[in-house]
């Protein structure tokens, strides 16, 4: 380490403390703002005061702890303060750079002037730029010493890698855990009586370019930095390769529909499209109250029938008899991510407790228990915005003390006659034939361009292979893509996706007439006319796509035949998984056979936070960190429902780690996302086997008079897989 970069470091000591003496990421980071930027130390200690007290008073207390969150929300908004600057400055230029010259010797950016002083880069975010000329007075800044003490080593202009470039080295990876045994465990509703969570990394670069200099690694990876070369998408690894299968006994259907037949499927929803087009932003507090309160009605009348409750109390009412009582978890904003169990509270319903709000104090681990959940799970979860029945007494103390906590018991399992099943599977259309789906969630591009080149390598596959349905997932024009958010562009939105994703889709349509193409949009679609969750389906005669592909809203419950599917592009898993708190409980009922053992399985509890909240986005209000990628309209709530029986598969793409397991009866599948930020992502193919006919032709009686009708068990008959495009 040179005299001049431990000068720098001993200042941000004197001005930043422990916050980064402690901490070498935080430090690190620091250093690559300093260099980034221009700057000093003192202007980034000011810069840092001005941030928090521009911020209201509850986020302050938050972003008080400096931590690589607080400072990567710093770094955007100085970019924001550079770029208006810069804006201002060429407000008088009588033309300015309109678009990114091929030469790497005269590389511009669409709004930013190469000119004197130290504002020719706005953040280091756009591609092609060279390192900017210096001002005329030299400053004692971080980025004058590194210059001086490192000639050779230039700051890097955008996150296009370059073999020829010196002392580049990538944002180190982190892999991610491997994933839990799958559990088709299905718990049965008891009458009650009256006496280490998986962590996975979050992914580079979800909020702008990541710049190859930057010594800094997102939440969840390493802090010290590793060489990591960035390839072409056409030389990446393993392409086109099998990663994980569940029900590897089942053959993989690998015949696809006949070159030039029709569909072999049939879709049917029970859903109005209308009720998805409405006006967001015209919410009411009222109807927000109603929303909020009709959602503790019906979940207390599922808990009533589950479990043969006769009557429910009010938490408020002070007693030495224990009650059973349901309301909606409540957390108040703490300095901290993540709540305690001390800081809960209770909020119940007009109907069972005026709508009144009590805190919640839970009883010693020896003593708490809960009913109702996975053999071997002891403890439960909860969230902001949970659900949840208790059993407990209020003592006076201002408090509702809980002694057992009563799960929600799952869906009933969807079914279908005899005769209906045998017409699906073994009629003239399939004749006895699995059916084929792909699935795919996006980004389809890389983080690098707008080339698309992983949705090309998956129209590849689905032409070769010819499935009979093929599920996308939004986004397919990212509104955080670095190229949409730096205007970096000479299209529209609406051009993109014709020329990028409607051409692509007629090629398929061309090469396999029978695929049924279905499109689900995403929050962040910036192709969406409707940024509100839940969301209406995409514009068909807007966007140029062919009459065939089908758009369905997000999210939203469809059946193929007889296979209900739900499905949102929404990552609630990945909400639940940093919002979720977990107390451990010994279970009132424990299964004899696992002898006391304790089954851990953190991913299968997300998903049952779902299944049995039934409702495809439970958490209120959502993350503060994340509700720009929710966008919940509460009024609307009816609309994210899982109403009527459990679906048959269950399609939740996350930034976790790719997954297909059995929950609750329930085919669940996390195909990830098609596109990383530099690397290929994966995708699932899933193929559903029919039920033998004979079994189907013995349930039907003489005369067809008294159909049986039968659980679909599409867990037991489909195989799932996961690929690596």
């Amino acid at each position: 380490m040179s005299e001049a970069d431990a000068s720098v470091r001993k200042d941000l000591g004197d001005y930043l403390h422990q916050a980064v003496l402690d901490h070498p990421d935080v430090m690190a980071e620091c250093l690559s703002i300093l260099r980034m930027y221009n700057l000093t130390p003192a202007d980034l200690f000011f810069k840092y005061e001005a941030f928090l007290m521009s911020r209201p008073s509850g986020l302050r207390a938050k972003l008080s702890s400096l931590s690589l969150e607080t400072l990567r929300e710093l770094r955007s908004e100085i970019q924001r303060e550079q770029q208006a600057k810069a804006v201002a400055a060429m407000a008088g230029l009588p033309s300015a750079a309109s678009g990114i010259q091929s030469d790497q010797s005269t590389k511009s950016a669409v709004g930013v002037r190469k000119g004197k002083g130290n504002m020719a880069d706005i953040g280091g975010f756009l591609e092609g730029l060279s390192t900017p000329s210096r001002p005329a007075k030299p400053r004692a800044s971080y980025s004058t010493i590194r210059s001086s003490t490192h000639p050779n080593n230039e700051s890097p202009a955008g996150s296009t890698f370059s073999p020829s470039l010196k002392g580049t080295v990538a944002t180190p990876f982190q892999a991610t855990p491997a994933a839990p045994a799958a559990s088709s465990y299905r718990p049965e509703a008891s009458r009650p009586s009256n006496g280490g969570l998986l962590e996975t990394p979050l992914g580079r670069g979800g909020n702008g370019l990541s710049v190859p200099s930057s010594p800094t690694s997102p939440a969840g990876s390493p802090t010290h930095m590793t060489p990591q070369l960035t390839q072409p998408f056409e030389l990446r690894p393993q392409p086109h390769s099998l990663v994980e299968t569940l029900n590897p006994h089942l053959p993989d259907s690998n015949q696809g529909v006949p070159s030039g037949s029709r569909p072999r499927v049939t879709l049917s929803s029970t859903a109005d499209p209308k009720q998805w087009n409405y006006r967001y932003m015209f919410e009411k507090i009222s109807q927000r109250s109603e929303a909020l309160d009709d959602s503790i009605d019906d979940y207390a009348e599922n808990i009533k029938d589950a479990y043969g409750i006769s009557e429910l109390g009010d938490p408020h009412f002070v007693s030495e008899e224990s009650i059973y009582t349901v309301g909606r978890i409540l957390s108040p904003p703490t300095d901290t991510s993540k709540a305690t169990t001390s800081s809960l509270f209770l909020e119940s319903s007009r109907l069972l407790g005026a709508g009144k709000r009590i805190a919640l104090r839970f009883a010693p681990p020896g003593t708490l228990k809960v009913r109702g959940g996975a053999p071997g799970v002891k403890g439960f979860g909860l969230f902001p915005g949970c659900l949840a029945c208790l059993k407990g007494r209020n003592g006076g103390g201002g408090a509702f003390v809980v002694e057992e906590v009563l799960l929600p018991a799952p869906s009933a399992l969807a079914q279908s006659s005899a005769s209906e099943l045998l017409d699906f599977q073994h009629g003239e259309k399939l004749k006895g034939q699995p059916i084929s789906m792909m699935t795919a969630a996006g980004p389809y591009t890389l983080e690098d361009d707008l080339a698309y080149a992983p949705l090309s390598a998956l129209v590849e596959v689905v032409s070769r292979e010819r499935p009979d349905v093929l599920l996308l997932l939004g986004p397919f024009v990212d509104a955080q893509h670095p190229s949409i958010t730096s205007g970096a562009v000479t299209q529209t939105p609406n051009e993109i996706f014709r020329d990028q994703v409607s051409r692509r889709l007629q090629d398929v349509l061309d090469t396999s007439p029978g695929t049924v193409i279905i499109l689900v949009p995403s929050v962040r679609d910036v192709v969406s006319h409707h940024s509100a969750f839940p969301q209406s389906m995409l514009d068909k005669e807007a966007l140029g796509l062919p009459k065939k592909v089908k758009v369905l809203p997000n999210p939203c419950t469809f059946s193929i035949n007889e296979v209900i599917v739900a499905l949102s592009s929404v990552d609630i898993l990945f909400h639940l998984r940093r919002e979720e708190l977990y107390q451990k409980a010994e279970e009132a009922e424990p299964d004899p056979e696992l002898k006391g053992a304790e089954v851990k399985d953190a991913m299968a509890n997300l998903l049952r936070h779902v299944l049995g909240q039934r409702s495809f986005y439970p958490i209120f209000p959502p993350p503060e960190t994340t509700a720009s990628e929710v966008n919940l309209d509460v009024t609307h709530y009816p609309l994210l429902k899982m109403d009527g029986p459990a679906p048959d598969i269950l399609i939740l793409p996350s930034k976790l780690k790719h997954f297909s397991k059995i929950v609750d009866s329930t085919l669940v599948i996390n195909p990830a996302h098609l596109a990383r930020a530099h690397t290929a992502g994966t995708f699932a193919k899933v193929s559903i086997h029919p039920v033998p006919r004979p079994k189907l032709e013995n349930a039907i009686s003489d005369g067809g008079e008294l159909d049986e009708f039968r659980d679909h068990q599409v867990w037991d008959r489909a195989r799932s897989e996961i690929w690596r495009i």
